[in-house]
């Protein structure tokens, strides 16, 4: 006689290979694997093509000349109409004398792939606002063609826009503790020491549900976005011929009017650069403020971890240069893009922190809202 025990645990044998605290994977599980792969490499594949086209369309100019553009009406390369077909001298494409000048009015591929999918798109759509209120003075029209194309491109945007913002909130989050991460690590070189400390920095993005390149998303749909804005504004034949309250020429930049023009009109756009830059500056600190009053281990705890902060926001500041040294380099329309796109950061930000706040106390409200919007 054979006694059974009470209980048996089952480590696996040929009716049930698996162990009870193995769920075993079913069908979908391994289809949603396999989707979610998918959509990631989809993913990665979009941004390179972004990338690829942004950078293609910031250095084409070193090698087509035929894109070259001039910041004077009838030169360069013009989007506009057929010559004759509105009788409107801002609007019909006509070369001045003795330029060089090459036109496009319709989808062509003939100025490759970067004008061909995303400046003709844009400067047919800014065309088309701007004809029917050409009646309006001081480049109203311009002002608003050029503020309706940012506000769909930030629509068409949002999800990555808002992926990347939550990312940026963990990243603020953990600053801290990355920052005396760095400091402890900081003169050690051997290869054991580096393994350590990148461990180290891994648990706490995994712990927190970090994604590092979620994070920089952003950075790869930014320079298309800038480059055709920029090519828009600069071959959109209306826009070059408009004069923003009569003072300040979209095709010209700040920076050869005031060193070329200054006693004539060309002192007006220091007050351009005053208007631009602050709200710029302040597009990227103001976040910057919400998420640290909201964060609550964003600051280092040591001297070491303190420096370490410091040397980030000096980083920071040098791409403030950068961005203003932008402005001032680039067309004045350029500059009125920066400037709305600065408004929208800083209502985007200001947003996301009200719902943020809101949500905190309900622990993870916010975090499943966004997993069921993929934001997550």
């Amino acid at each position: 006689m054979s006694i059974k025990p009470a209980f048996s645990l089952n480590l696996g044998s040929s009716t049930n290979p698996s162990p009870f605290w193995h769920k075993p994977k079913t069908k979908a599980s391994n289809v949603n694997n396999v989707l979610k792969k998918i959509f990631k490499w989809l993913k990665l594949a979009i941004f390179a093509f972004f990338m690829v086209v942004g950078v293609w369309g910031c250095f084409q100019s070193m090698w087509d000349a035929t894109i070259a553009t001039d910041k004077e009406v009838g030169g360069g390369l013009e989007f506009g109409y057929l010559f004759g077909t509105t009788g409107d001298w801002r609007y019909d494409l006509s070369a001045a004398y003795g330029v060089h000048y090459n036109t496009f009015t319709d989808f062509t591929m003939q100025y490759g792939l970067f004008y061909g999918l995303f400046v003709w798109p844009c400067a047919k759509l800014v065309v088309a606002i701007m004809y029917p209120l050409r009646g309006m003075t001081g480049g109203l029209n311009a002002l608003l063609a050029i503020f309706v194309l940012l506000f769909i491109i930030r629509a068409l945007s949002i999800i990555v826009t808002l992926r990347s913002t939550l990312q940026n909130e963990k990243m603020t989050e953990v600053q801290g503790k990355i920052s005396e991460i760095n400091a402890k690590y900081k003169d050690s070189k051997d290869m054991a020491s580096r393994q350590k400390k990148q461990r180290e920095v891994m648990e706490i993005y995994a712990k927190h549900k970090i994604k590092p390149f979620a994070a920089m998303e952003q950075m790869f749909i930014t320079l298309p976005i800038f480059m055709v804005v920029y090519r828009v504004v600069t071959t959109v034949r209306p826009i070059k011929a408009s004069v923003l309250f009569g003072i300040w020429n979209f095709s010209y930049s700040p920076i050869s009017e005031i060193t070329g023009s200054f006693t004539d009109g060309g002192w007006t756009y220091v007050f351009f650069i005053l208007l631009v830059i602050p709200l710029q500056i302040l597009s990227m600190k103001l976040p910057q403020m919400w998420a640290k009053r909201r964060s609550r281990s964003a600051t280092a705890s040591t001297s070491k971890g303190g420096k370490q902060l410091k040397k980030t926001k000096m980083i920071q500041w040098v791409f403030m240069g950068v961005m203003a040294v932008m402005v001032v380099m680039s067309a004045t329309g350029v500059g009125v893009y920066w400037f709305f796109n600065s408004l929208f950061s800083i209502g985007q930000a200001y947003l996301m922190h009200k719902i943020i706040l809101r949500n905190r106390r309900k622990h993870g409200t916010l975090e499943a809202k966004l997993e069921k919007l993929g934001l997550e």
